[in-house]
């Protein structure tokens, strides 16, 4: 080996020095900048009126249909569901609920038609072995 052990030791210990402050410097904490929010108040989205229509696959003891809204409630339908309801935001969270007439076990669904004014008709099949009880983002 060549050169002095003395010089070799003083260029390592350089080099150390200045990858540990590049680590310090990368890991080391930083103050974090202030978050600057928008001071103007958005308007709450308002309520729209939708019609909708609901399509059984059996007889239905009790729908439900809600979408942040009152609860659309039909007791004992006979025949498609068709009505009005209130849907609040641009993307709803719409919930359905059907008790079936009949209890015995079996694979049903039901359908949904919703027509917003101005929008296109959005459909939707729930399915479930028994009662439904689900929800749907679209």
């Amino acid at each position: 080996m060549r050169g002095s052990p003395l010089f070799r030791t003083l260029v390592v210990l350089v080099v150390l020095l200045l990858a540990g402050f590049g680590l310090a410097r990368l890991t080391g904490s930083s103050t974090p900048k202030p978050v600057v929010e928008d001071q103007t108040a958005t308007p709450a989205p308002q309520a729209s009126q939708a019609t909708f229509e609901i399509l059984l696959s059996a007889a239905a003891k009790s729908v439900s249909l809600e979408a942040g809204g009152p609860a659309v409630v039909q007791e004992s339908p006979a025949g498609p569901l068709i009505g009005t309801f209130e849907i609040h935001g641009e993307q709803p969270v719409i919930f359905l609920k059907v008790v079936w007439a009949d209890t015995t076990p079996g694979h049903r669904f039901a359908k949904l038609r919703i027509d917003r004014p101005g929008e296109e008709t959005l459909e939707h099949v729930f399915s479930a072995p028994g009662d439904i009880d689900d929800l749907w983002e679209p």
